[in-house]
């Protein structure tokens, strides 16, 4: 008989796995990169076909003026937007060091701007940071005293931004350039003395110093940090006329930053706030990106309102895709081919302004007449300005008022605006500040900057209602934060996503300064958590003391909770109940913020208040107020039914307890002797609760093994 031989086998070598990899990809590839180039030319077959279309029926220019590069000579004066349409295209080759600049500017000038132009394109890129860094150096090499690169530098330390962290490091950097009056340096230092970071001495009234040269030398950041605090009175004199007049300097740049039609849309800044339930991930913005992903593949297979929506984000850059005012004409020119009106709106606003094709104030007309036949709000805005401006038609504000009335009927935030403009000034109307007022109004409930503004400048100045600086600070308040300048707030929840919480910890506590509400939330939180690496950070100079953290914590929930942060307000209470970071427990105090909590319907504080109540904690015992706030708890939050419910249930026996036991332990004979020692837990009905069911549980436990052992013994 034969006998098997086995033969070990052993791996194959490393080369070959390699090579098995590449030839992998390589098929890949082989099969996408066809069916890529395949959908990229029936795309552009399409839209071909869509332009011819759009020629044919006189919609567009013939031949290449279409789509030919923008070029806004003497036709293209246009603006059809009050907020901009779009930002300038960056230049392929913006991170070589003065690619755009002026040549006779010095070097060390022309390599900070490289160094900003980068952080600008590209905020996220780690090559980019590191680039710019490299620049920054150079630029101080050529030249110590430029301040501005001092403080860029000294920033990029700080936040260990292509360079190391070095806190000391930025700190003199930023001392440096402050001594050289520079203007961001000076609130870098009003952050410094006012937390005590990087071992700087913690001086409010050095802050304040620093902060006050800051907005004197024009940066918003500080201009917004001297408003907030004579809104409030921290370290300066409490005056809303002031703290106006600060807030005033930020918001006008807002302002003039979205009148300009190539400055892009209004500036957003995202406020994310960090919560428990916002915590594990950033579950939202992949579904964004696949939503986007999937109208991109729609429209490029034919739906005209998937293309809409697509040429709308490449037209401003929004959404993870990159500006492409070239695309978006042809996503645009796709749809309107198909009848699509918004489509044909859509490139009325790119000729008329030359945004990615050259400016045609004659096709953009042609464009708003079409769409607005067919009821489109952008398109009849679209022409009201051209009558009001006489481009391409003959001036008429007659007719321009007619269209802005007939789109801001059907909700044109645009149209709302230049109508409340054509009131408030008197142009092809009546002065009328009160009709002005209105439609500024509601304008602006659709978030549009430049009817915010207006509405603040008339209510500083009494026009159209009486005078309210109150009012007119809260709107200046929220376009200063508005600005590109906070996009801190950005950076240190992207900080804080990758798990860097000293990172955004610095952020959040640097853009609480400036008066951001969400930050100054933020950085509580943070601060909350930050108990396993406090004493680390600590190293750097700070004070390790975990009685310090809880302080700064409930430091920053006070600044949130006079904005008007309820969550913050319980946070407080919460501390004066335990006492955490506030000395000692002071259930006075606790029951003083929970009241305050619940007059801004807080559930929460209402059912803390109802067992307050209950037990006598810090308020009178007094079981039928306690069982008021327990029935309140519902009527401000409906879901709260399940733990409101066990609340009133044990409040009943609570009030049993009270009433049989305690007044029972007069009674003579064991019934007596009875309520006296089972009345004790009156005191403590929670625990007696809780003691009997650990009874219960233990009775189900053993019966449950009762019946085990009976059928191991019987069956």
């Amino acid at each position: 008989m034969t006998r098997a031989v086995r033969v070990r086998l052993g791996r194959a070598p490393r080369g070959c796995a390699r090579l098995r990899a590449v030839l992998l990809v390589i098929v890949v590839l082989a099969g996408a990169v066809p069916r890529t180039l395949a959908m990229r030319g029936a795309f552009a077959s399409a839209f071909r076909s869509a332009e011819r279309t759009l020629q044919e029926k006189g919609l567009l220019p013939p031949g290449d003026d279409a789509s030919a590069p923008a070029s806004r000579g003497a036709d293209s004066d246009a603006s059809t937007t009050s907020e901009g349409g779009g930002v300038v295209e960056a230049d392929a080759d913006a991170d070589e060091p003065g690619t755009d600049d002026d040549p006779s500017l010095p070097p060390a000038e022309r390599l900070f701007r490289a160094a900003t132009r980068l952080l600008d394109d590209r905020p996220d890129s780690a090559r980019a940071q590191r680039r710019a860094a490299t620049f920054l150096r150079e630029a101080l090499e050529l030249d110590p005293n430029h301040r501005a690169a001092l403080t860029a530098l000294g920033r990029a330390h700080q936040a260990g931004e292509g360079v190391d962290v070095d806190d000391a490091l930025a700190l003199d950097l930023f001392r440096r350039a402050a001594s050289l009056g520079d203007p961001g340096a000076h609130e870098e230092l009003g952050f410094a003395h006012s937390t005590g970071w990087a071992g700087a001495a913690e001086d409010p009234a050095r802050a304040v110093l620093h902060q006050y040269f800051a907005a004197m030398g024009g940066d918003p950041r500080g201009q917004m940090a001297m408003g907030y605090r004579h809104l409030h009175g921290l370290g300066t004199p409490k005056s809303c006329a002031t703290a106006a007049l600060y807030y005033e300097a930020p918001a006008s740049k807002l302002i003039d930053v979205v009148r300009d039609p190539l400055a892009g849309p209004t500036p957003t800044v995202e406020k994310t706030r960090l919560t428990p339930d916002t915590e594990g991930g950033d579950g939202g913005a992949v579904r964004e990106r696949d939503v986007v992903q999937y109208y991109q593949y729609s429209a490029d297979m034919g739906n005209a309102d998937a293309a809409t929506a697509i040429g709308r984000i490449f037209a401003v850059g929004a959404k993870g895709l990159r500006r492409d005012r070239k695309r978006a004409y042809r996503y645009f020119a796709q749809a309107a081919a198909q009848g699509d009106a918004d489509a044909m709106s859509q490139l009325g606003h790119l000729f008329a302004n030359g945004l990615g094709v050259r400016a045609n104030n004659a096709t953009a007309v042609n464009l708003f007449k079409t769409a607005a036949e067919k009821g489109s709000a952008n398109a009849q805005f679209g022409l009201g300005y051209m009558h009001l401006a006489g481009y391409g038609v003959e001036r008429d504000e007659k007719k321009a008022l007619n269209y802005f009335t007939k789109a801001a009927e059907q909700g044109s935030a645009e149209a709302q605006f230049h109508v409340g403009a054509m009131h408030a000034k008197g142009v092809g109307v009546r002065r009328d500040y009160t009709k002005a007022f209105y439609n500024f109004n509601l304008a602006a409930h659709q978030g549009h900057a430049v009817a915010l503004y207006n509405l603040a400048m008339m209510q500083l100045a009494g026009l159209g209602l009486p005078a309210s600086c109150k009012n007119a600070v809260v709107l200046l308040k929220g376009l200063a934060e508005r600005g590109p300048w906070n996009r801190r707030l950005e950076a240190a929840h992207g900080a804080y996503r990758a798990r860097s919480y000293q990172r955004a910890l610095v952020k959040y506590m640097k853009a609480a300064e400036t008066g951001v509400e969400v930050a100054q939330s933020n950085a509580a939180y943070v601060l909350e958590g930050a108990k396993d690496w406090w004493e680390d950070w600590g190293q750097k100079g700070k004070d390790a003391d975990d009685g310090d953290r809880e302080r700064r914590a409930i430091h920053y929930h006070r600044l949130a909770a006079d904005q008007g942060n309820v969550r913050s307000l319980l946070r407080i209470g919460d501390a004066y109940y335990y006492g955490n970071g506030v000395g000692e427990v002071d259930r006075n105090k606790s029951a003083a913020v929970y009241l305050q909590a619940s007059q801004k319907r807080s559930a929460q504080a209402m059912f803390n208040l109802g067992t307050m109540h209950e037990h006598g904690l810090g308020l009178p015992k007094d079981l039928h107020l306690a069982k008021r706030y327990y029935d309140m708890v519902l009527s401000a939050d409906p879901k709260a039914w399940v733990p409101v419910k066990l609340a009133l249930w044990k409040l009943r026996a609570h009030r049993w307890i009270d009433e049989n036991w305690t007044e029972g332990a007069n009674l003579p004979g064991w019934a007596g002797w009875a309520s006296r020692h089972l009345g004790s837990v009156a005191a403590h009905p929670d625990l007696a609760l809780a003691g009997l069911c650990g009874v219960l549980l233990a009775v189900v436990v053993a019966l449950r093994g009762l019946v085990s052992l009976f059928a191991y013994v019987f069956c």
